[in-house]
């Protein structure tokens, strides 16, 4: 993930790597370096024994990953079981590096791909493969303890979420889990809230609605998260600065100030009084109805609270954040956001083992922008849609569950490494996703973003985006 100017971490940015000669990607703004991606089809040669015998035939069942350390510093990547001649997007994240590259398999379905890794690199590798529907996941651990290469197959989607399980260690919460949400958008005239984030100033979104012929409903917005505990959880930047705005706020919450906490610790309790602050200060600031995104995209390895492969401590962590806020502002509501279209962590291949439970939670949050994959066509779209990492999916959970979905952060990307660009057909596959999901809507906020390296998503009077912006002035400004 990319880091924006208002401090709030954004999706992953980098650039595929072509040929077989190295090439660094997009540096991460502000916090990330790319991992260095390269194409090792010209030096295959050399890996394989003289004496190999002839490839085998194409086969396109269960594809996998095989992946190894070459010298210390490369990260190969094998894969077979893929379509002959089809691209595939290989992606490859860790706690701080991340990178990805295209590449195409032979006649056999296989490929050989290296990422290279800095000096002194320790940490986990975890890869994903994508070709369509076909989808190869697996790690390596580099440094020490080194660990065995992971042949990893893709992860089967359940036909109903995971069943819900409730936690017994935590206090029950003081509010919420479940209560009724008004989520009409009375501003905007919407079936759902709609907004935007544009900055953490107030102008620019009341702008935005302007420029969309409607008003906003609610706004996101992000804490200083690198400064301890005092700016965390008595925000009074960015929150004073919408004493005037009629609608809801939507705060984008850490677990913990960035080098000053764990999860751990959280789990235990240690950080309950903070939160309790927090809540009092929402209470104090007249937004007690305020929306708060705990741990957001804690799914990714780029978020320094993500949940570890095993999540027991992020959600135990969840639940006594959620616990601690409700207990001083009763009126909270909580928000469990993923990221989409693929997870790292936790274990699984998908976010769902890190459900806190359904007492915690009152909205089932996803922040699925146009990349990693793009929504080139309505098949690609409705493909990831349905998947376990996706919008449709997390509809269906929430509306199993008696809870309202909430897409905090999405967009189009037209300089995301993996970006659909100025992509008029995913505006409108996600109004229509909405529109016919609107008995489980609870609110939707664009990604107005111009940050040079991050998604530059901007559509407000044409921005970066001029396709997407007249479609979605078309839909949004015509409703429903």
């Amino acid at each position: 993930m990319a880091s924006t100017a208002d401090g709030r971490l954004a999706p992953p940015v980098g650039r595929p790597v072509a040929g077989g000669r190295p090439r660094p990607l997009r540096r991460r703004a502000r916090i990330f370096v790319g991992l260095v991606a390269m194409a090792l089809a010209g030096a295959l040669a050399l890996l394989v024994p003289a004496t190999a015998t002839a490839s085998p035939a194409a086969s396109t069942g269960t594809p996998t990953l095989t992946i190894v350390l070459f010298d210390t510093d490369i990260v190969l990547v094998g894969g077979r079981g893929f379509a002959p001649n089809q691209d595939i997007t290989v992606e490859a994240l860790t706690t701080e590096l991340g990178g990805s590259a295209r590449i195409r398999p032979g006649g056999d379905g296989r490929f050989l791909l290296g990422f290279q890794v800095p000096p002194g690199f320790n940490d986990t590798v975890h890869v994903t493969a994508t070709q369509g529907s076909r989808v190869a996941r697996g790690e390596l651990t580099v440094g020490t303890p080194t660990t065995s290469p992971t042949i990893a197959p893709p992860t089967s989607t359940p036909s109903t979420p995971p069943a819900t399980t409730q936690p017994t260690t935590s206090p029950p919460p003081a509010g919420g889990g479940g209560s009724p949400i008004d989520s009409r958008g009375t501003l905007s005239g919407l079936p759902w809230m709609s907004g935007v984030h544009p900055s953490n100033e107030l102008g620019p979104y009341l702008a935005f609605g302007q420029w969309r012929g409607r008003p906003i409903d609610v706004a996101l917005v992000f804490t200083q998260r690198d400064a301890g505990w005092g700016p965390l959880v008595e925000p009074n930047w960015p929150v004073n600065d919408f004493a005037s705005f009629k609608g809801k706020l939507i705060i984008s919450q850490p677990m913990y100030p960035k080098g000053q906490g764990n999860t751990a610790e959280c789990a235990r309790g240690a950080y309950d009084q903070h939160w309790k602050k927090f809540g009092s200060f929402l209470v104090s600031k007249g937004r007690a109805d305020s929306i708060v995104r705990i741990g957001w995209e804690f799914n990714g390895t780029f978020m320094y609270w993500h949940t570890d492969p095993d999540p027991t401590n992020f959600k135990e962590c969840f639940r006594r954040v959620a616990t601690a806020i409700r207990s001083t502002d009763p009126q909270v509501k909580i928000d469990w956001t993923f990221n989409a279209h693929n997870s790292p962590v936790p274990n699984g291949g998908t976010p769902w083992p890190a459900y806190p439970g359904d007492e915690y939670v009152d909205y089932i949050g996803i922040d699925p922008y146009d990349h990693y994959p793009p929504s080139r066509d309505e098949a690609t779209f409705r493909r990831q849609c349905e998947d376990p990492n996706g919008l449709c999916y997390a509809m269906k959970f929430a509306r199993e569950h008696g809870k309202k979905v909430g897409v905090g952060e999405w967009g189009v990307a037209s300089c995301s490494g993996n970006g659909g660009g100025d992509n008029p057909l995913y505006i409108r596959m996600m109004w229509q996703t909405f529109v016919a999901n609107a008995d489980v809507m609870g609110y939707e906020s664009y990604y107005h973003d111009s940050l040079p390296g991050n998604v530059c998503s901007t559509i407000m009077n044409g921005g970066q985006n001029p396709k997407a912006s007249a479609e979605y002035k078309r839909l949004w400004g015509a409703g429903v």
